[in-house]
């Protein structure tokens, strides 16, 4: 008695360790049957599961048991001991399986027991008051045996295999959740990177837009040469989701932010041990980007002592982890970035020449904002609108004054500089209309650098007055009796300020 009690303890004991170790539903039935073979002396065990959507039982693991038997243990509800134990949700005890007409032999596995009686005990696996399933086991019956101590310890088990199924069900819910959320995060970010998505339409920005519907579908390495905040990162985005890579993994690398040892275990990765602090294997970032496109941004910074091992990945696809010696192929799509001036790099010394044709394979230049302006206003209203959304104002337009400050300006940050305003401007507006007071400091000089006398207080008040006029024309689109009542004043005194001005509401 006391060693049956020690090998159930130990039996249960084991159960639980597999529970801890382990999230693999069919890897978790597997151990628990090996676990009643050991400490039970099981001959054959089977756990079934019932499919709602056929009505059908069938074995999810089994003990004991060839390929084929497995494949033949499939149960109606009510067919058999299974199918009755899933439909009662009662046990079932059969002494000797040889007697007992219930039993079907459906799995062929049983051709006889050497004469010796053989036990068969099935018992339902039940999850929140439903019968899901059934746990059966048959071993030698021996003449000291307890069928009501097995049966308990069965139902234990069988409790416990219920608590495995619904955490499986739980995980894989769970999986599904991030998959789906995966997938519509791609779906999302192809969106949003998407070419007709980016804002220009001069004619600079139109070859753009062709080279990349022409370079997209390949796997040539694309240079994306052009001023800081120009958009390189945009571009090299929508080289990637409009691939056919774009269903996988977009790693971006920025070789100015780390120093040269650190860059190397980020690009390729590092083996345990490789130096100090290397406590574990890394993958780097390109085995991270293996079937989709790694975009370094500014190249034209890479550490020369690390141009030739990047050379390397180029032309041969392969490299090795630092500190390793297992050559590891890279299946990977390179997208580089430069503001730089990669000619002169070579002659300085600074950039490899070979490495500078190996990249300069398809290139791209973006046009400065500058040399753009017919975009200027259309990424402006884009990030009003942006910053509008994003701080809960409801901003409409932007006035006329502030329409020319923003054309005028020769925008030495590009994009980058223009978003900045934008979004500073939209938190000092505590009305409808982005106003010329509401611009950077960098964008009032433009008017005062444009005459070589300062403007009088006169002509201050008067250049307010006629953007006040103008900015309530345009909102009322040219109706003076409407204008004026927004500004507060009569419709003759508006007729008279509209005369002095010169202003044309019909053109407005």
């Amino acid at each position: 008695m006391k060693t049956r009690f020690a090998a159930e303890v130990q039996l249960l004991s084991d159960v639980a360790k597999v529970f801890a170790e382990s999230l693999d539903l069919e890897e978790t039935l597997k151990s628990i049957l090996r676990s009643l073979d050991t400490h039970l002396r099981l001959r054959r065990g089977t756990i079934t599961l019932l499919d709602s959507e056929t009505e059908t039982i069938n074995i999810k693991v089994a003990h004991g048991l060839s390929e084929k038997s497995k494949t033949l243990g499939s149960y109606k509800v009510g067919e058999g001991i299974t199918g009755r134990v899933v439909q009662t949700g009662e046990e079932i005890v059969v002494p000797d399986i040889s007697k007992d007409p219930r039993f079907l032999h459906k799995t062929h596995a049983r051709k006889g027991a050497g004469g010796k009686r053989v036990a068969f005990f099935c018992v339902p696996i039940k999850l929140e008051g439903k019968t899901i399933g059934a746990l059966s086991v048959d071993r030698q019956a021996e003449r000291t045996d307890s069928f009501e101590a097995n049966l308990r310890l069965l139902n234990v088990i069988s409790t416990m295999v219920a608590q495995a199924v619904k955490l499986n069900k739980l995980v894989e819910a769970e999986r599904k959740m991030l998959q789906d959320e995966n997938v519509r995060l791609r779906r999302e970010l192809k969106s949003r990177f998407d070419m007709h998505n980016m804002v220009g339409t001069s004619n600079a920005m139109q070859e753009v837009y062709r080279l990349v519907e022409q370079v997209a579908d390949s796997t040539a390495t694309v240079l994306i040469r052009g001023e800081s905040g120009t958009g390189k990162d945009l571009v090299a985005h929508a080289v990637h989701y409009n691939s056919l890579r774009a269903d996988k993994p977009f790693i971006k690398v920025n070789c100015t932010a780390m120093p040269e040892t650190l860059l190397e275990s980020e690009l390729f990765g590092h083996e345990k041990g490789a130096f100090t602090g290397a406590v574990e294997r890394k993958l780097g970032r390109f085995e991270r980007a293996h079937g989709g496109t790694i975009f370094l941004d500014e190249i034209g910074d890479f550490p020369p002592n690390l141009q030739v091992k990047l050379l390397r990945v180029i032309q041969f696809k392969e490299f090795e982890r630092v500190g390793g010696l297992e050559t590891i192929k890279a299946n990977v799509r390179i997208i580089v970035a430069t503001h730089k001036n990669l000619e002169a790099l070579i002659q300085e010394d600074q950039f490899r020449e070979d490495l500078y044709y190996r990249v300069n394979v398809f290139p791209i230049y973006l046009p400065p904002l500058r040399e753009r302006k017919d975009d200027i206003m259309l990424l402006a209203d884009h990030f009003l609108e942006k910053f509008a959304a994003e701080n809960g104002k409801r901003i409409t337009r932007i006035s006329t004054p502030a329409i020319d400050m923003l054309t005028h300006y020769h925008w030495p940050g590009n994009i980058r500089e223009l978003e900045n305003c934008i979004e500073r401007a939209v938190l000092l507006c505590e009305d409808d209309v982005i106003r010329s007071e509401h611009l950077p400091p960098s964008l009032q000089m433009i008017n005062k650098t444009q005459t070589d006398a300062k403007p009088s207080f006169t002509e201050i008040i008067a250049n307010k007055e006629r953007e006040l006029i103008v900015d309530a024309l345009k909102k009322t689109g040219g109706r003076q009796r409407d204008a004026a009542k927004d500004l507060g004043i009569t419709e003759r005194i508006l007729g008279y300020k509209i005369k002095k001005y010169n202003i044309h509401p019909k053109y407005l």
